[in-house]
């Protein structure tokens, strides 16, 4: 084998991502001050705080958010960081809303109690973009008007069959719709028209990239670059979204093309093996050190390979996948595209590793991303990953301490571990539901490592706020890592209070079969007496009907 080796065994690692804004140095930012006018004690009590929050460029399933209290008078001043020259962001108080354009410098957003459920624009902007974001505010209330909004599903079916540049232009007019009628009735003003157009441009190709990833369509290279418009400097949730959308095309693309596309080259795995590999000989050094020299193998060499990969899999594996997405995407697409790639792809992983993967990966990684605006983005998602670090390792040494076996061991607040490597995992199992009979159970089977894993392990915690700790007790089960640390730092990171069982895969086993689970993810039922009463129960994000089952049982 001559420059390469071939695929590499072992699947991708899933990448995702979750994330919250807390405070994070920045060269620009935009002050943002206001007022609620009329603001009466019944309001400041239901609602005393406003929200501003914006998107980050990789990761738009989740805003970033910072609250402001309310003072008496209603006045309120919060600053938000930026990152690109401008951006849209969106201002919230109580069960009202609206987008703004932000640039640095002051803004106003002023609110009359009096009018604010009744008038169709109730927000007065000043300062910076002031007209822009008054005629946006009227846009929106006219595009709620609007009776020919776009429809996902007629769209689908007018795109059907369409080749992809007709595809586009089909749904590009569906989007660009209500904006061309506001047009024809208020000369928009030309930042408004670049706000509005690319944001309606980026919600089209969003469409697109989901429709080419649904039909396994690799898109032309032309259009596909069309789509992601060159020095944009506006950054908005449609923008957002549709980067996020062409990362994922792109992710299934390069994986299912991988039986076709060659992995890394020699030199790469040799110079990962010999920088991250763990207890490599002189002689092993040595022999890597030609394999980079030369780029070159045979394939008798791939054990040797194999082998050193073998004794740090978890560190290498991750390193491997990374790296071998990037050649692949070298290939296949222009440097932007690849650059933000880099960025998105280490991004996505950082909420299913624990803090020492996460700094070998974003070290590893973070050289590669030459972008500035994509770099800060990436640094301040791995700030906000790590923001936690001091009481995450301290709740990791309270358990090594503790041994391999622990019962209800309290990490950090309200967030007990039992486990026991050399036990039964059905008595471990009986261990935990006795130790909270009298109390119904909601037992969540989840995993650290899968994104919608960790977010019904969030969502669960609904369950603890709105039931007494008397009448409900949550158990997380989660599926057994390599790492054993990973699920207790997840837990510790976003406070997952309640019981966590944490089995070995021999343990599992055995709690399976009394649990009887359809899929990984799944809940289970039991009553206060200890008595399983509902198997693949609703999921948390199902709230109300999670709700149904458990007042069953109170």
């Amino acid at each position: 084998m001559k420059n390469s080796l071939q695929r590499l065994r072992g699947l991708l690692l899933p990448i995702y991502c979750l994330v919250s804004l807390t405070s994070i140095a920045q060269t620009d930012s935009v002050v943002v001050t206001g007022r609620i006018y009329h603001l009466s004690a019944r309001l400041y009590r239901e609602s005393p705080t406003i929200f501003v929050s914006r998107n980050n460029i990789l990761q738009a399933n989740r805003e970033l958010v910072r609250p402001a209290p309310l003072n008496v008078d209603g006045s309120f001043r919060v600053s938000m960081p930026l990152i690109f020259p401008q951006e849209e962001m969106y201002f919230n108080y109580g069960r009202i809303s609206t987008a703004f354009l932000a640039n640095a410098g002051t803004l106003t957003i002023e609110i009359d109690a009096d009018s604010l459920f009744t008038a169709a624009v109730p927000f007065r902007f000043g300062g910076v973009n002031a007209q822009v974001n008054q005629q946006f505010a009227r846009y929106k209330a006219f595009e709620a008007t609007y009776p020919n909004k776009p429809d996902g599903r007629k769209i689908t079916n007018q795109v059907t069959n369409a080749s992809d540049d007709a595809a586009y232009r089909l749904i590009s007019s569906a989007y660009q719709a209500p904006f061309l009628a506001f047009s024809a009735k208020e000369k928009p003003f030309p930042l408004l028209k670049r706000w509005v157009g690319y944001a309606d441009r980026y919600n089209a190709a969003a469409f697109l990239y989901d429709k080419a990833t649904y039909e396994n369509d690799n898109l032309t290279k032309l259009l596909n670059d069309s789509l992601r418009p060159p020095n944009d400097q506006l950054l908005t949730a449609a923008r957002a979204s549709a980067m996020n959308r062409f990362a994922s095309y792109a992710t299934h693309r390069l994986t299912t093309e991988a039986t076709r596309a060659n992995g890394l080259t020699v030199r790469a795995l040799a110079l990962l093996l010999e920088r991250y590999g763990k207890n490599i000989t002189a002689e092993e050094r040595l022999r890597l050190n030609d394999y980079a020299t030369s780029n070159s193998a045979r394939q008798s060499d791939l054990k040797f390979f194999d082998g050193l990969v073998k004794r740090s899999p978890d560190t290498l594996q991750r390193l491997v996948n990374y790296e071998t997405l990037i050649q692949r995407s070298i290939r296949q697409f222009d440097s932007s595209a690849v650059d933000y790639l880099a960025a998105y792809w280490l991004a996505s992983s950082l909420p299913g590793l624990t803090l020492n993967f996460s700094k070998l990966l974003y070290d590893y990684a973070r050289p590669q991303v030459k972008n500035p605006t994509l770099a800060q983005s990436l640094d301040e998602l791995y700030r906000l990953e790590v923001k936690d670090s001091t009481r995450i390792r301290t709740a990791i040494q309270t358990l090594r301490k503790a041994g391999p076996s622990t019962s209800s061991l309290e990490i950090s607040p309200g967030i007990f571990i039992t486990r026991n490597d050399f036990g039964s995992g059905s008595s471990l199992l009986d261990q935990v539901i006795n130790a909270n009979r009298g109390k119904v159970i909601y037992l969540l089977m989840t995993s650290a490592s899968d994104e919608a894993g960790r977010q019904a392990a969030i969502d669960a915690q609904r369950l603890q706020n709105t039931y007494s700790a008397r009448d409900l007790a949550l158990i997380y089960l989660p599926m057994p890592d390599t790492d054993k640390s990973l699920w207790p730092e997840i837990a510790t990171r976003y406070n997952l209070s309640g019981d966590h069982l944490l089995l070995t895969n021999t343990q599992l086993l055995s709690a399976l079969e009394r649990l009887r689970s359809d899929e990984d993810l799944s809940a289970t039922i039991i009553n206060r007496t200890g008595k399983i009463v509902k198997r693949n129960a609703p999921l948390p994000s199902a709230f109300e009907d999670v709700r149904k089952e458990i007042d069953k049982n109170l």
